[in-house]
C-alpha cells in the first residue's frame, strides 16, 4: 500500500506539472492518508489541479468513513467493487508526489523516480453534502515488484510516466470510459527508473544509507 507521500513545491515537481498543463503544487510536506492533497483532473474545458481529501469513501457527514481504508483502491477489485467500478471508467486522476514513502520490517524507504518527482494514478469522486461540493481521491495499487522485495513486498502504486502524452491523455480524459483499456497498466512492472532512498522512520526523511537505484521493468 501507499500510506504516505510527499510533495514539495520545487524544479523536479514543477517537471511533472508543466507536462500535465496544470499550475505548480503547493508544497505540503509529507501527505497522509485522511489529509488535503492536490490532484490533476480534465473535464471537456480543460484540466484542473484541485482540492481533495485523500479518502475515498466519505459517511453522510463528509467526514472519511473509517469502517473501509479507501485511501488505495486496489488493481484487482476496481472492476468489481461498486465504489470504484464507475469511477475507474469515469474519474481518473493524478496525484503529482515529490516521493512515496514505503515501510516494512520496521524499515522506511523514500521512492522517487530519477528525475526527482512522480505521478501516482487514481481515481476521484465528487459529494454534494451540505451545499458544499467535496472532492476525494483514492491511490491505484497493484502487485509487488521483486526488485522491491525488500523495501514494501505487497504492492507498489500506480505511476504514469507524464512523458507518455497518449496515455496521459487517455488516462485523465473522462469521455474514455472502457477502463479495460488500462488493465495492461495493473501490473507489478515499474514503468522508469527509481530511486530508493533509506530514511530515518515514516515521517523522519533524513537519509540513514545510500540510496539505492532499481531500474525500470521491459
Amino acid at each position: 500500500m501507499c500510506g504516505a507521500y510527499n510533495v514539495i513545491n520545487n524544479p523536479f515537481t514543477e517537471s511533472i506539472t508543466t507536462e500535465l498543463g496544470v499550475p505548480a503544487v503547493e508544497t505540503r510536506g509529507i501527505r497522509t492518508p485522511a489529509s488535503m492533497i492536490q490532484i490533476v483532473t480534465e473535464d471537456r474545458q480543460g484540466r484542473y489541479l484541485e482540492e481533495a481529501k485523500w479518502w475515498l469513501l466519505l459517511g453522510p457527514d463528509g467526514k472519511p468513513n473509517y469502517q473501509y481504508a479507501t485511501f488505495n483502491s486496489r488493481y484487482d477489485k476496481l472492476f468489481s467493487s461498486r465504489l470504484t467500478k464507475g469511477l475507474f471508467q469515469t474519474s481518473r486522476c493524478l496525484m503529482p508526489a515529490s516521493s512515496f514513502i514505503e515501510g516494512q520490517d520496521k524499515q522506511y524507504h523514500e521512492i522517487t523516480s530519477e528525475r526527482g518527482a512522480l505521478a501516482l494514478a487514481g481515481i476521484y469522486k465528487t459529494y454534494q453534502i451540505a451545499g458544499e461540493t467535496l472532492t476525494t481521491a483514492s491511490i491505484i495499487t497493484c502487485p509487488g515488484n521483486a526488485k522491491l522485495e525488500a523495501i514494501h513486498r505487497k504492492s507498489i502504486p500506480l505511476m504514469i510516466d507524464v512523458d507518455d502524452t497518449d496515455l496521459v491523455d487517455m488516462w485523465l480524459d473522462p469521455g474514455m470510459t472502457n477502463s479495460e483499456a488500462f488493465r495492461p497498466l495493473l501490473n507489478e512492472k515499474i514503468p522508469f527508473n527509481l530511486v530508493a532512498t533509506p530514511i530515518q522512520g515514516a515521517r523522519n526523511l533524513a537519509p540513514r544509507d545510500e540510496p539505492i537505484e532499481v531500474t525500470a521493468d521491459e
